[in-house]
């Protein structure tokens, strides 16, 4: 693989790791409410930039056939990508915001990626770049489109639940943003199936909670009736673990999570609880 960047027409945003050939001055995606510009402003870097400072992709086994991806140093939001293995290719799902000959080859060891998909934008990361390396499709949910801020063949929008790759099927709830996207990964947890979740239902710190946002680094929530439409969409599938997009999981009973951690959100949102505060 040949480290490219800005001298080939496009850059990195230097906060939220997503690659950009547009000609914007800021990032579209961090000059958002759900996300921020840092102190001092706008920052562009490259693959190159980021391999002058070290960066890397670390890979961790998290399951059978699970893998989690790291870029260390921190290179975009910090997110953890999954790998997913399955006979029919594998599944990147959230994009790292580097790469490297190391992490491809890595990759390639364990069977390459057949297929690319993001939550959301913010885990957009090196979504081209990564797919460029394998070969694979990047599947794009329709109604978020419009923040891809890199265009290739590569990429192609949908709009329905599908099966990305067999055993792998997406489904947009919207919430965090209206494209918000979770995979069912079947095969998952010994067949009890895995939600890969993003942050469209995040893991907490008190393990057997998730919650739900429409911006976490800025507490912004979304109202009773948007979690409870996206607790409907998530929890007509069937799971027993979930991993969200920062190292966070539920690791049994994690349907069962979302139902009593919607019913928690919208109480105290809807001003059951308001004596107690």
């Amino acid at each position: 693989m040949t480290i490219q960047g800005e001298e080939d027409g496009w850059r990195i945003c230097a906060t939220c790791g997503v690659e950009n050939d547009t000609d914007e001055q800021t990032c579209a995606i961090c000059d958002d409410d759900r996300q921020y510009l840092p102190p001092g402003g706008q920052r562009w870097t490259s693959l190159a930039g980021r391999a002058a400072e070290g960066c890397h992709v670390e890979i961790t086994e998290l399951e059978p056939d699970l893998y989690a991806l790291h870029a260390s140093p921190k290179a975009d939001i910090g997110q953890t990508a999954l790998l997913v293995r399955t006979p029919g290719g594998n599944l990147l799902w959230e994009v790292p915001g580097h790469l490297d000959d190391a992490g491809v080859e890595a990759v390639a060891e364990l069977g390459g990626v057949a297929a690319i998909m993001a939550s959301h934008p913010h885990m957009y990361g090196l979504q081209l770049e990564w797919a460029r390396a394998f070969g694979a499709v990047v599947h794009v949910a329709e109604a978020d489109r419009r923040w891809v801020r890199r265009e290739g063949p590569e990429i192609s929008a949908w709009t329905e639940p599908f099966e990305v790759l067999p055993g792998i099927r997406a489904v947009q709830t919207g919430g965090h943003f209206p494209g918000s996207t979770v995979a069912l990964w079947e095969a998952g947890a010994e067949g009890r199936g895995v939600l890969l979740s993003g942050d469209t239902c995040k893991a907490v710190p008190d393990t057997g909670w998730v919650s739900f946002m429409r911006s976490f680094p800025n507490l912004i929530p979304l109202s009773p009736a948007v979690v409870e439409r996206v607790s409907g969409a998530i929890t007509a599938l069937s799971f027993d673990r979930l991993y969200d997009n920062f190292g966070l999981q539920v690791p049994s009973g994690a349907r069962e999570a979302v139902v009593r951690s919607t019913e928690r959100y919208v109480a105290w949102v809807r001003g059951d609880f308001d004596s107690l505060t």
